[in-house]
This record gives C-alpha cells, structure tokens and sequence, in this order.
C-alpha cells in the first residue's frame, strides 16, 4: 500500500501575515502535499504572500469560510484534504497527528480537538463552544469532542458525498452533523493550539456569530430530524391548547354551558393545527428515510473508509 496523496486546503480571508508561515510549516511536514490556499476575497497581500510561499491559490470572491471551502472541494482529487485555518492558530504537528491516525486506522473525518489554556479564547467561547456540543448530543445522540475545531481530515468518501450548505463560521458544526446523521466514521485526536500569528485579528464576531450558527443548528434540527422537530412544536402547541381550553371544558362538564367560548375556538384551533404541524413530521420524517436509502446505496460505490492507493 502507498501513501495516500494529500491536499493541504487553507482557506483564509486576510491573512497576508500569517498565511507565508502556514504554507511553509505544512510544506515542510508534508512535502508531498499540495497546499490549496483559497483566497476568499482578501483586500491584503494574502494571494501574493501565498504564492510566493509556494501554495497555489484559488481565488473566491463570494465572502464566507463555507464558500470557500465548498468551491475548493470542488477542485480537489486526491485521497485526503487536511482543512486548517490560515491564521498559524494550528501549528502543523497537529496535522501530522491526524495525517497519522488515519494512517493506523482509517475514518472518514478526524477532527483536532484543541487541547490549551482557556485564556487562548475569547471569554465565553469555552461556554458557548460547550453548550453547542451539548445542543447536538441532544438532538443527534453524540456529542463532538471540539465541534468548532478548524483543523480536520476528510477522506475522498467524505468529501465528495458531503454537501456544503452554510456560508460562513458555521461550516465546522455542519460537517460534524452531516458526519453524523450520515453514518461516516468519525475520530477525534487532541492537537495543539496556539494564538493567532502577531499581527493579525480574529474575524469572529461572538454575539453575530454565535446567533448564526444557532439558526443553522435549529436548521439542521428541522431538515434532518424532522419527527423530532416537529413533534417538540406540536407538543407545545397541544400543551398551550390544554392550557386555554381547561376552563372552558371544566365549565362544560359542570355546568352543559360555555361561556368563554373565543378561549375555546382558539384552543381548538391550537389543537388541529398542532396535529397539522405533527402530521408534517411524519411526512418528512418518512420522506427523508426514503433519501437515506438512494444516498447510502450511492455510497456504497466509493467503498469502504480509506484512500491509499495500491
């Protein structure tokens, strides 16, 4: 068995002093690579710096971290993509210890789970990081071990079954829960992590941000576990519905008489538009069953987990 060939994929939007060191560090760890470097509509140096570091560049203008990834998959053809950021945040070991795990044992998306002190993030990330992997343990059944890592190593069988539907920040909770609703094998490794190269600045905005990606999660919520989704609002419409109308039947029961009779329409009318709102689950519900069948027959045609090439 051979070495799987590698794509080392950097997308980055201004990062003129940084992105030279990380094209140089993963040139240095993996000479065999090709290093991608995807400029997602920088107004700095970014491409020149990139270039003469020894990457090529792929220009896309259309702003947003999922853009650019999803147009690079779209140009890559090798066994493995090893994602980082272009901030020089994940230091190149890092990669060669995903590189390597997957060596040993094969799976169609490792993510490096950042091992640091707390004072590398932002005050609240640490929590708001946790209560997002709490949120999909929740509604998926498994809970990501770092599912905003920016470092991760997709398979062929990944990256080329997996569709990129967000735009921005949001890309790495999407891929964790495509991953998982999808049945790909998933690994965890602890890497390290570093702050940002001097000089440059985080594009992330907490609060903007951080309402983005729950939208996208409440997205994914209804789009692949629609029974559920669906099921949680009708409940909490039948509950309200019981909740308006308890008066108006007790006054029925005891008295053959309603008075309150606006409370009552409206209870009922909670009460068959909750069972409308159910009866869409299981529409859907059965609807997406029928894709998962056509999508992992599909599947079956790129084989098991792996990449190296006899």
């Amino acid at each position: 068995m051979t070495r799987p060939t590698l794509t080392v994929l950097i997308p980055c939007l201004n990062e003129e002093v940084a992105i030279a060191g990380v094209v140089a560090e993963y040139k240095e760890a993996f000479p065999l690579a090709r290093i991608l470097v995807v400029d997602n509509g920088s107004t700095d140096a970014t491409s020149a710096c990139a270039r003469a570091a020894g990457a090529d560049v792929l220009l896309e203008s259309r702003r947003g971290k999922a853009k650019a990834v999803a147009t690079a998959l779209g140009q890559i053809d090798t066994d493995l993509v090893l994602m980082v950021d272009g901030d020089g945040s994940y230091p190149a070991a890092g990669g060669v210890l995903l590189f390597e795990r997957y060596i040993q044992a094969p799976a169609d998306m490792i993510t490096g789970v950042r091992k640091t002190k707390e004072d590398v993030f932002r005050p609240g990330h640490q929590f708001g990081t946790s209560m997002f992997a709490k949120f999909v343990k929740a509604v998926f059944g498994q809970e990501p071990g770092d599912v905003f890592s920016g470092l991760r190593l997709f398979s062929r069988r990944f990256y080329m079954n997996v569709p990129v539907l967000s735009r921005g920040f949001e890309l790495e909770i999407e891929l964790t829960i495509q991953a998982i609703d999808k049945g790909f094998s998933t690994v965890d490794v602890p890497i390290p992590f570093g702050d940002r190269a001097e000089g440059t600045a985080s594009k992330l905005r907490t609060v903007h941000d951080g309402l983005r990606i729950l939208r996208v999660l409440l997205m994914l919520f209804r789009d692949y576990r629609p029974m559920r989704f669906f099921g949680v609002l009708a409940l909490l419409g039948y509950f309200l519905g019981l909740l308006i109308g308890a008066l108006p039947v007790y006054e029925f029961i005891t008295t053959a008489w309603v008075s309150r009779v606006p409370s009552a329409m409206l209870a009922a009318s909670i009460m068959v538009i909750s069972t409308v709102v159910l009866l869409v689950g299981l529409i859907l519900d059965s609807n997406l069953r029928h894709h998962r069948e056509i999508y992992n027959l599909r599947l079956r045609s790129f084989g098991k987990t792996g990449g190296a090439s006899e």
